[in-house]
Parts: structure tokens; sequence; C-alpha cells
């Protein structure tokens, strides 16, 4: 249930460009206080042999990295003065990350943290504030079947010894959204997963 009954659900694909047109045409008929680029697409799931993929590459940045990137381009268009976008981006998206595993997903977010600064930057002529928000692992359907062993075994690098919670990252988005300070840049949420350790 919604406390606000203006309410509309939009399904887009948008790693279709006529999918993402339409997405526009139904969602952007007014402006909005708060814009958040959350759509997200993992093309690793199944192995790293999708690297090898053009197409998996083509989608992987169309849908963590063009598709923002558009919105904010027309920022001023779609969000009001005194309003803000937030990027969800990842952990992954540091540069000395390095993952080998998620490299295309990392490379694109990276890109979306590069967005982030660059159109702080660019819509701060029309007052709107721009930041992002990186998590790490966090609860989620992707892992809420692990067994004990297997969530003790991926925990190892995890400072705080637990995942992000989703309330955790709501308290942060919370924060984003209402300090008018913040601007231009990506806050990581990771517990300290990307924290470099030495031994």
């Amino acid at each position: 249930e919604f406390a606000d009954e203006k309410v509309k659900f939009v399904q887009a694909d948008f790693s279709s460009k006529e999918s993402f047109l339409n997405f526009c045409g139904e969602s952007m008929d007014e402006k909005y206080d708060v814009l958040i680029n959350a759509a997200v697409y993992y093309a690793e799931d199944n192995g790293t042999e999708a690297q090898l993929e053009f197409d998996a590459w083509q989608k992987n940045f169309a849908v963590n990295t063009t598709v923002p990137g558009v919105l904010m381009a027309h920022g001023n268009l779609a969000v009001n003065e005194g309003g803000v976008i937030v990027n969800i981006s990842s952990t992954y998206g540091q540069a000395h990350m390095g993952d080998t595993a998620f490299t295309m997903y990392s490379a694109s977010k990276a890109a979306l943290d590069s967005l982030t600064m660059a159109y702080a930057k660019i819509l701060s002529a029309h007052k709107i504030r721009v930041a992002g928000i990186a998590p790490g692992w966090v609860e989620s359907s992707w892992n809420v079947d692990m067994s004990a062993s297997e969530l003790k075994e991926m925990l190892v690098p995890q400072l705080t010894g637990k995942l992000v919670s989703p309330e955790e990252i709501a308290d942060l988005m919370e924060t984003v959204i209402i300090n008018k300070s913040i601007n231009a840049t990506t806050f990581v949420i990771d517990g300290g997963l990307s924290a470099p350790i030495i031994k």
C-alpha cells in the first residue's frame, strides 16, 4: 500500500532504445524532486565468458551507464530546481577494486561514478544536485538461500562481518536526499569490503 495514491508503474527494458523512449514518454510528463537511477544489469552472472561477447558489453553499458547518462543529460527537464539525482553505483566501480569476475559490471559502474561528478557540475546551473551510492554485498534474493558455511566464507573480506541491509542503504539514501550540501560525490557503503587488507 502507498500513502500517496499517485503512483504509476512503467515497465521497461533499458537495453532497448525503443523501450527506454516509451518509458520516458510514460513517466516524464512532469518534473520530480528526486530521480533515482537504480536499474542494473549484470552480464557475468553465469561466468566471465560473457566478456567475450560484444552484445553483452553493449547491454551491460546500456542499462548501467547509458540510460542514467541520458536521463541526467535531460536532468533539467525531469527534475525540479532544488531537487536531486541519486545514482546507484557499486563498490566494484572503484578503480582500486579491479575485480576480474565483475569486469564489465565494474567498468560500467566506474563510468557512472564519473558521470555523477560531471553532471553535478553541469546541473548546478539548474540548482540540481547529483550524488551516488555504491553498495557492496547486500542482503538480497541473491544470497538468501546460501548455507551458513557459504555465507561465512563470503564474508571473510567484509570487515563488519555482515551483509549490508536494505534498511542501511535506505538510511543513507534519505541523508543524501535531505542534506542539501551533499553533491558531486559517491558514497561507498560496503562494510569495509573495499578496504585494502595488509598482512
